[in-house]
C-alpha cells in the first residue's frame, strides 16, 4: 500500500509502525524484568494477542481503514495452495540452513519452535497454542501492519520487505541465539516474498503455523517416546 501523498504520513502512523516493529521484543524484555524466572510462554502469547488487538483497533478506528489494508482478507484456493507450498519450502530451507550452520561450527540450536521452549515438558495442546499464536500474531504484526505501512511511508516495497524481515529475524535471538537467527533468515525471506506476491496474510500465516506446529509435534513425540 503506497500512500498517495506524503501529507498522509501522520505521526500516529509512525508511532504505530514503531510499536509494530519493537512491540513484541520490548514487551518480552519488560515482562522479564518483573518476572522472577523465565516468562511462561502462555503469558507471552497472551501479550502477543493484546498487541495485535491494539494494532487491529488502530487500523479500524484511528486510520479508518479496512483490515484488507494490512492483508487480512478472505483467501482463495490459490492462496491455500501457495501457503502449503510455502510450508514445504520453509521446511526444506530450515533443514538445509541448519546443516550449513552446523557445518560452520556455529551450532544448530533450536531450528524453529513456536513456543520458544526446548524442554518439551508442556502438554501438547499448550505447546501448539503457543506455536499457533506466534505464527498468527507475528505475521499480522510484521508482514501485515509493519510491511504495509512502511511501504506507504517509504514508497518502497524493497525497504519495507528488508526492514520487516530483518526485525523478524532479530526478535528470535532471545530464544534461538545467533545460530537460530541464521537458520530462520531464509524462511523470513520466503514469508516476505510470498506476502508481497499474494498480498494476503493467510499465505504466510498458514505456512508459519504449519512450520511451528510440525516442529512442536516432533518435539512432543520425541519426548513421549524418550520417556517410555
Amino acid at each position: 500500500m503506497i500512500l498517495d501523498n506524503r501529507a498522509d504520513v501522520q505521526p500516529t502512523i509512525l508511532l504505530a509502525i514503531g510499536i509494530a516493529l519493537v512491540g513484541l521484543p520490548a514487551g518480552g524484555i519488560l515482562m522479564d524484568s518483573f518476572w522472577d524466572s523465565s516468562i511462561p510462554p502462555a503469558v507471552s502469547s497472551i501479550y502477543n494477542w493484546i498487541l495485535v488487538g491494539g494494532l487491529v483497533g488502530f487500523v479500524l478506528f484511528v486510520e479508518n481503514k479496512p483490515l484488507a489494508s494490512i492483508g487480512l482478507s478472505r483467501p482463495d484456493r490459490r492462496d491455500v495452495l501457495v501457503g502449503v507450498g510455502l510450508f514445504v519450502l520453509g521446511m526444506i530451507s530450515l533443514i538445509l540452513a541448519a546443516q550449513i550452520v552446523g557445518r560452520l561450527g556455529i551450532g544448530t540450536g533450536p531450528v524453529e519452535n513456536g513456543s520458544g521452549e526446548t524442554s518439551g515438558l508442556w502438554p501438547l495442546l499448550a505447546v501448539l497454542f503457543v506455536g499457533i499464536t506466534a505464527g498468527i500474531t507475528e505475521e499480522i504484526v510484521y508482514r501485515g501492519y509493519a510491511l504495509e505501512r512502511i511501504e506507504g511511508v517509504a514508497n518502497s516495497t524493497w525497504v519495507a520487505g528488508i526492514v520487516t524481515a530483518t526485525v523478524f529475524v532479530l526478535i528470535h535471538f532471545g530464544t534461538h541465539g545467533i545460530a537460530g537467527m541464521l537458520i530462520i533468515s531464509p524462511v523470513a525471506v520466503l514469508l516476505t516474498v510470498a506476502y508481497v506476491w499474494r498480498r494476503n496474510l493467510f499465505v504466510p500465516i498458514l505456512a508459519h503455523v504449519l512450520v511451528n506446529s510440525f516442529w512442536d509435534l516432533i518435539e512432543f513425540v520425541a519426548i513421549v517416546l524418550g520417556s517410555v
